[in-house]
């Protein structure tokens, strides 16, 4: 018999492991299998006044709202009528793709009746709060984040920037969101051809 203690789940919730890549998520991401190409790194801009190319929507693309075909260079969706400008927001960590567009902000945190599309994939994170942030998108492409007045204990990051409680941020694509210190993940800007 051992006197060793079971160890709970949540006592590794604030373990950092010193090996872990932090710019893809994943630990010995430098260690490609033989044979394996390596993979690129996420383009992050150097600085705020050099933004990354944005993805335009293609032909033939499907409504980030309604998932119905929108073809050409048609503005917005026949079906449901939204534009095809919209931003999708990967986190790593959680595993979370979330799309926000014109008319449809889009809420980070962990209270289920604010956010509810966040929710349930933060819960288990201890940096975010419960209204945590919001991403909001323009027709003309035009993408702000801000943090709620209330402000977040932990802080809301623009490509290492601070957002202040209230404020609100440009964003662009290939930008780097971090919610707290472990939450980060990558802003895609979808805008159509002109």
């Amino acid at each position: 018999m051992t006197d060793e203690q079971p160890v709970d789940a949540d006592d590794w919730a604030d373990w950092d492991d010193p090996d872990l890549d932090r710019g893809r998520g994943d630990a010995f991401a430098d260690d490609a299998l033989p044979g394996e190409p390596e993979a690129e790194p996420a383009a992050v801009p150097e600085t705020a006044s050099e933004p990354p190319p944005e993805r335009t929507a293609e032909a033939g693309a499907r409504c980030w709202n309604c998932g119905e075909p929108v073809a050409g260079r048609a503005p917005d969706c026949p079906s449901c009528l939204s534009p095809r400008t919209h931003l999708e927001l990967r986190l790593d960590t959680p595993c979370l793709r979330a799309t926000a567009g014109p008319g449809r902000p889009l809420r980070l945190g962990r209270d289920p009746e604010w956010a509810p599309a966040t929710a349930a994939p933060l819960g288990g994170s201890p940096g975010v709060s419960r209204r945590h942030a919001t991403i909001t998108v323009e027709r003309d492409g035009t993408a702000w984040v801000t943090e709620e007045a209330a402000g977040s204990l932990n802080g809301t990051w623009v490509n290492g920037r601070r957002v202040e409680p209230a404020g609100r941020h440009p964003l662009r694509g290939g930008d780097e969101l971090t919610l707290g210190r472990r939450v980060r993940g990558t802003v895609w800007l979808h805008v159509p051809p002109a």
